[in-house]
């Protein structure tokens, strides 16, 4: 019988040469004990360390390296110019202007090791960015997890960064309480990233090649509307920036964000029939314990099948059971 691919003797010999590259690294070890336990999951930062965090801006920082290892001006403008512009002009990548409403154009947490770079100044957030590509962000999704293992000490031993190679690509992730206290979470649909896999509210965040425009509480105001017709202003009366959680294995991230809604359990049970873009269904978790057994066994109330959990949904969900109920 064939090893699943987390015990062949390759994997186990790449993930051990990456632990062992990362016991020296900064947040190195919580990266390490994330790929032994095989989790999928990974908080980068947490809720008490964005407490009171209501804005957040960005500052210019670094593409990834190029997979072929040549010479690459990385820095926000030159990565701009040099390899995401000259894609778009060939026709590889749209930028909504030239070949459809799709941006191809993404933003990548820059920074090198575990975690990229950011900081905290009273009530704001600082998180250093750069360009990156939907199609990059694909492959770093779509890569055996052995291939992203090498990678990844290809990226330790040449920049002690294990993510100098992956796009890196960050995203919104919204979790929205309605009046009477509830979430709601369900499985993606075939045209998103992870299909079958238990989501709140989530999409990439838009690029801007102007940084400053780059508003990670506009993206999470515009998917609360897409995916679930909420219209409403995301302020710091209503939201709650909540931490960063990512895939140990391919890199990306979601800034998390609770949301007070003004919409009751209703609108949520009257799109049960199909009404909802990008979710097969939507389920009610209303207390604690429904939390839990979602959080520690992949289930959701009155089902015996386990789901996945996206890891974004991961860090609102611990938060709810924390702060919440």
């Amino acid at each position: 019988m064939e090893l699943p691919l987390s015990q062949t003797a390759d994997y186990l010999h790449y993930r051990q040469k990456v632990i062992t590259a990362l016991a020296d690294l900064t947040q190195g070890n919580l990266l390490s004990e994330a790929i032994a336990s095989g989790r999928d999951f990974l908080h980068l930062i947490s809720p008490d360390q964005v407490a009171g965090v209501t804005k957040i801006q960005v500052r210019e920082g670094h593409g990834s390296q190029h997979l072929n290892d040549e010479p690459l001006n990385t820095q926000f403008q030159a990565y701009l110019e040099t390899v995401i512009n000259p894609q778009i002009q060939s026709g590889l990548l749209s930028d909504r202007t030239t070949s459809g409403s799709y941006d191809d154009r993404k933003v990548r947490w820059s920074g090198a090791g575990v975690a990229g770079f950011w900081e905290r100044s009273q009530d704001t957030f600082t998180l250093e960015v750069a360009p990156t590509s939907y199609p990059q962000c694909r492959l770093d999704i779509t890569r055996s997890s052995l291939e992203s293992l090498k990678l990844m000490l290809r990226g330790l031993t040449n920049y002690q960064d294990p993510y100098a190679y992956f796009a890196r690509g960050i995203g919104v992730a919204v979790i929205p309480l309605t009046t009477d206290g509830n979430v709601y979470i369900g499985r993606r649909l075939n045209a998103s990233d992870y299909t079958g896999v238990l989501n709140f509210v989530g999409g990439w965040a838009t690029f801007s090649a102007i940084s400053q425009n780059i508003n990670f509480y506009q993206d999470a105001q515009q998917e609360l509307w897409e995916e679930m017709k909420i219209s409403m202003t995301l302020n710091e009366t209503n939201t709650r920036f909540i931490g960063i959680s990512g895939h140990p294995i391919t890199g990306e991230v979601d800034l998390v964000f609770v949301v007070e809604t003004e919409i009751g359990d209703r609108h949520f049970e009257s799109g049960q029939s199909g009404n909802w873009e990008e979710h097969s269904s939507l389920v009610r978790i209303s207390n604690k314990t429904e939390a839990e057994k979602l959080l520690e066994h992949g289930l959701l109330p009155k089902e015996k099948e386990s789901c996945n959990l996206m890891f974004s949904s991961r860090l609102g969900l611990e938060y709810l059971v924390k702060y919440h109920w």
